[in-house]
């Protein structure tokens, strides 16, 4: 069976730091930091690990990133911007 891309705007070798594996097309997705619509989104994903059960390491690095892209966007306002798709060379 053929993988298929989850994110057509993104591409790339995604590898997990804890074994350095791989990450297939089609189990990855990529948001970016400056995305409006990603930051109002990221603490409601928080919330719901959380409410899943998520391991107590899941949840602290999750608010650490939270932290991080909080201070990154305090830092570059002129970078944040509504997502958008209009003219974007993709995959196919």
């Amino acid at each position: 069976m053929d993988v298929v891309k989850m994110d057509k705007k993104f591409y790339g070798e995604i590898r997990k730091v804890k074994d350095d594996s791989i990450v297939p097309d089609d189990e990855y997705i990529v948001f970016l930091v400056k995305d409006n619509a990603f930051a109002i989104v990221l603490p409601m994903y928080r919330a719901q690990c959380g409410l899943l059960g998520a391991d107590d390491d899941q949840l602290r690095m999750v608010d650490e990133m939270i932290e991080r892209v909080y201070q990154w966007r305090l830092a570059h306002p002129d970078r944040c911007k509504t997502p958008d798709a209009a003219g974007e060379r993709v995959l196919p």
